[in-house]
C-alpha cells in the first residue's frame, strides 16, 4: 500500500510542447484561441488540443498568459509582454 502512495506523487513527463515552446511561440499581446497553438505545433508534435489547453492554462497560473473568456462562450490567452 505504501508503495501505491509513493508511486502517485512521482510527476508524469510532460508531453510535448512544452510550456516554454508555446510561449516562445506566442506573439506578446496578440490573442490566441487553443486551436491557433494546435496548428504551429502539428507538423512537429501533433498534440491534442486537451494538451495545448493544459499548457496554457499552466502558463496562466504562472502568470505568463492571460486568460479572457468571452460573452459567446470562446476562450482566448494572450501573451503578457
Amino acid at each position: 500500500m505504501v508503495s501505491e502512495v509513493a508511486s502517485q506523487s512521482v510527476p508524469r513527463p510532460r508531453e510535448p510542447p512544452l510550456p516554454d515552446e508555446l510561449l516562445d511561440e506566442m506573439v506578446p499581446n496578440r490573442c490566441y484561441v487553443v486551436a491557433d497553438l494546435v496548428v504551429e505545433f502539428e507538423d512537429e508534435y501533433d498534440p491534442s488540443r486537451g494538451t495545448v489547453r493544459n499548457r496554457l492554462e499552466y502558463l496562466v497560473e504562472d502568470g505568463d498568459v492571460e486568460r479572457r473568456k468571452h460573452e459567446n462562450g470562446a476562450v482566448t490567452y494572450r501573451r503578457i509582454e
